[in-house]
């Protein structure tokens, strides 16, 4: 609509309404810039001049009322409330005020008071962890712990800095397993493996197994290498077969790379090593010795397209086990091991060899195939048969050395490994393991 003004006089006025609201527009756009530049140094005194010059800006409001409370020398519990309450009319949906004016009004012992502020900033930030924290801290120190848990979910499905925290005050708080794994840990595969390690590495292997269950059930992928640590324990419990079963639930969901697969007429995995060594569960490891290289070679091999190389340097006299793997095998029956190996310039009286050993006993069994030693022509056959005694039921295959009895003592040369298999020595070929 256009108004069009034809007396001297309305003009006039029409000049002086809009020279008022520029003017007007300008004073405010400067006090409220002056409040600015007054509020960057941060003081009371500056705090609350800035409220005045520009007394609709919320954050000032704010920003006094975190002083009046949390001030060492400007503490003022009733001031904090005021200028809080003050910025929240202004900002009615600043989650951050909320949770401030929960903050304050619990000092003053208001607790249903500060309970509804956090509801209230629940509301407004249902999903951000640094509110859910606080807002779980408050029902915690209250002695909820049901509606803290609820909290602390939130928390821990959205950032794990606070997962090993979460986890202790849980069990401190409650110390029920199923509770905890039921209302706190949120079906999310991150925090589950966290929550994994965290039992774990405090010994919890029943409310750990329940962990994993769930995992086992999600079809979410993660590492394989993320449950190296509870197979272990498993093994370490001398529970090898449900330290099997985790491992072949690896296997199904494809988080472990395809291998030659054990079968009843070969239980090693991986014996070909056309696959790297994973270093976890039931293929190869290799622990680490300084100067002993170990790794998968693609120019010498037996059969397929890689072989094992280990490389000695020459200055130890080694006592050496570590390159291996897990088997399980069933008391009482009897196997041969058996690969070929390659050796070149293998110094000392003392070369590499098969070795068999019973994982937690070597006096129940530790038994060697014949060694190599300096430069073989072409592959050696080499073996080693066995009986697992009673009460052995998983054994470490693998290339050992034992220590030289001479003065001339320290190994030095290369050795390929490849096709190591292990398989029933009579009876039973076609025999799954129990």
């Amino acid at each position: 609509m256009r108004i069009e003004l034809k007396t001297r006089a309305s003009k006039i006025a029409a000049t002086v309404v809009i020279v008022a609201i520029f003017l007007a527009l300008v004073i405010s756009s400067a006090r409220a810039y002056l409040a600015y530049m007054v509020s960057r140094t941060i003081s009371m005194s500056n705090l609350e001049l800035a409220s005045k010059l520009d007394p609709d800006n919320s954050e000032y409001h704010w920003r006094l009322g975190r002083m009046y409370q949390y001030g060492l020398t400007t503490a003022d519990p009733d001031r904090a409330v005021a200028e809080i309450e003050q910025a929240i009319r202004l900002s009615p949906f600043d989650a951050q005020a909320w949770l401030d004016l929960g903050a304050a009004e619990e000092f003053q012992g208001r607790v249903a008071d500060a309970e509804a502020c956090l509801q209230r900033a629940d509301y407004l930030a249902p999903n951000l962890p640094g509110f859910q924290w606080a807002i779980g801290n408050f029902f915690l120190l209250h002695g909820n712990l049901t509606e803290a848990f609820r909290h602390f979910r939130v928390v821990l499905a959205g950032d794990d800095r606070y997962d090993s925290v979460i986890f202790n005050t849980a069990w401190k708080a409650s110390g029920e397993g199923d509770k905890i794994l039921a209302q706190l840990i949120p079906p999310e595969i991150g925090t589950e493996l966290n929550y994994l390690d965290f039992l774990l590495s405090t010994r919890r292997n029943a409310e750990a197994a329940a962990v994993w269950a769930r995992i086992a059930s999600s079809g979410e992928a993660f590492p394989a290498g993320r449950l190296a640590g509870y197979i272990d324990s498993l093994i370490g419990a001398r529970q090898a077969a449900r330290a099997y079963d985790v491992w072949n639930i690896l296997r199904g969901k494809g988080l472990i790379p395809a291998t030659e697969e054990e079968t009843p007429q070969n239980l090693v995995i991986n014996g070909d090593f056309e696959e790297n060594p994973l270093n976890m569960g039931f293929d190869w490891r290799v622990a680490p010795v300084n100067g002993v290289y170990v790794g998968i070679d693609r120019t010498t091999f037996h059969s397929g397209g890689h072989s094992l190389r280990i490389e000695f340097p020459g200055n130890q006299n080694l006592d050496y086990h570590n390159v291996y793997e897990y088997v399980r095998v069933v008391p009482g029956r009897s196997y041969r091991l058996h690969a070929f190996l390659k050796a070149e310039g293998i110094t000392s009286d003392s070369g590499p060899r098969l070795e068999v050993r019973d994982a937690y006993d070597r006096r129940r069994l530790d038994t060697y195939s014949e060694m190599l030693l300096g430069t073989t022509e072409g592959w050696s056959s080499l073996g080693v048969a066995f009986t697992a005694p009673a009460g052995t039921d998983l054994v470490a295959v693998g290339i050992a050395r034992v220590p030289s009895e001479k003065i001339d003592s320290q190994i030095a040369g290369k050795v390929w490994v490849d096709d190591v298999t292990l398989a029933p020595a009579i009876r039973g070929l076609t025999e799954a393991i129990e």
